[in-house]
């Protein structure tokens, strides 16, 4: 599989046509799968794979519109949830939804019933109607930790697709200007913010795996991945995918401090990251940037982020009950360029009111339901790591990508105690049908 998305990868660069195909396949394995399988299960690896493909489809031109990978996974996931006819514990994930929509009238009211305002609605509210439903049907999943393993390596392998174009664009460049800016060429020719994060992610499930799963069989492989993976994503110069990375895995790794042997393996694992970064890579990154790697790093400098931020709350204390509607923000702004947020926590304030303020409550709310059910130390481990990615990357790039929704459901699992493998334990091995 790691050697198909090599190659896949590099065939999408060449011929929009396939990447377009990929895009339209992996859709229809989706929908046949939720309508066809007994198994509710079955259907998290392709919801996975798809926040891995996203950016790649972006990135190679596929012949789909540009939040086609939020959609997809929004209509594979409700097919499977109707399919499975009873759902518990909808009501928190519907109403983080509901409470944003009024506000879409004021956008409405501003640009009429125009192509203009359904762009704005749809680029604004796909990110949080696919983290409803995420958090919607990962609620009615039940799993193990150990079961993680069945849905990290394929939402990685396109992630290494993404890898295999940036390494690609990097080694066949004539130049690259390395300087106080992120760098497209490194980026693969594509947005480096996302294509940092991504790369991010993928390196943060894979030690997440290293470091608690129970079985030994693609250890290194996925340790040596996770490498290469964060040393392209300092070459991209956007340093939002290394901050996610770092923050959520630090709060995952101290919730292992209850579990010695996965601490240990856990600590071991990203020392020796840190060694090979630290004694080998990070030189030579050094050497082959010119020095501007340490520069860009040194930089505290959050762009204009912080203008963007300022003028939210301005805009959320001057409009507090209904916000001014989706994508207005961005007109309303005072002495600042005309621009998208990049802080979903301000955007949601200043473009909802106070449907934003009950919208980001309701989330805190199921985050720490999910917490605080969370029956042992491997398991707040990974609700903490997955929700901490989400939460930090919607800090710097507010919703911009599904992975985002995927991983905020992800962390809403019920987990069993690490152990206990399948949705109904252990001594009974089939399936669990989506109608019961």
């Amino acid at each position: 599989m790691v050697l198909l998305h090599i190659l896949l990868a590099l065939t999408m660069r060449s011929y929009k046509l396939t990447s377009t195909l990929h895009a339209m396949a992996v859709l229809a394995i989706g929908v046949y799968t939720a309508l066809t399988s007994e198994d509710i299960k079955k259907i998290i690896p392709i919801a996975g794979y798809i926040t891995g493909a996203e950016v790649l489809w972006r990135m190679t031109k596929a012949g789909v519109f540009w939040e086609f990978g939020k959609y997809a996974t929004i209509a594979i996931l409700i097919l499977a949830l109707l399919k499975m006819g009873k759902i518990k514990r909808a009501g928190l994930p519907l109403l983080f939804f509901i409470v944003l929509i009024p506000s879409a009238a004021l956008t409405v009211g501003a640009l009429g019933w125009g192509e203009r305002a359904r762009e704005l609605i749809s680029f604004n509210l796909s990110g949080p109607l696919a983290t409803s439903v995420c958090i919607l049907f990962f609620s009615q999943i039940k799993a193990g930790p150990n079961e993680n393993r069945n849905w990290v390596w394929p939402t990685v392998y396109p992630i290494i697709g993404i890898l295999t174009l940036t390494i690609f664009s990097t080694i066949t460049a004539t130049t690259i200007d390395f300087g106080a800016e992120s760098v497209f060429v490194t980026s693969g020719g594509f947005g480096p913010n996302q294509v940092s994060a991504v790369l991010g992610l993928g390196a943060l499930l894979l030690v997440l795996l290293t470091t608690t799963d129970d079985k030994r069989d693609g250890r290194f492989l996925a340790m040596g991945f996770a490498l290469v993976l964060l040393v392209q994503s300092f070459l991209t110069f956007s340093r939002g995918g290394l901050y996610n990375f770092a923050i959520a895995l630090i709060g995952s790794v101290l919730h292992l401090l209850a579990k010695p042997n996965r601490f240990v393996r856990s600590i071991f694992t990203i020392s020796l990251i840190l060694l090979l970064m630290m004694a080998f890579i990070l030189p030579q990154l050094e050497e082959f940037t010119g020095g501007m790697l340490s520069k860009r790093w040194l930089d505290t400098d959050v762009t204009s982020r912080e203008s963007l931020l300022k003028a939210d709350f301005q805009i959320f204390s001057e409009n507090p009950t209904f916000g001014v509607g989706p994508g207005m923000a961005m007109y309303l702004r005072r002495g600042v360029a005309l621009a998208a947020a990049h802080t979903e926590y301000s955007r949601i304030l200043a473009e909802h009111g106070s449907g934003g303020v009950l919208a980001l409550f309701i989330l805190m709310l199921l985050l720490l339901r999910s917490y605080f059910k969370a029956p042992d130390a491997v398991s707040r481990a990974w609700v903490v790591g997955l929700a901490g990615w989400s939460l930090v990357e919607m800090g710097h790039a507010a919703m911009r990508i599904v992975a985002i929704s995927f991983l905020l459901g992800w962390a809403m699992t019920t987990w069993e105690k690490t152990g206990n493998n399948t949705m109904v334990g252990q001594a009974e091995k089939a399936s669990l049908p989506l109608n019961e």
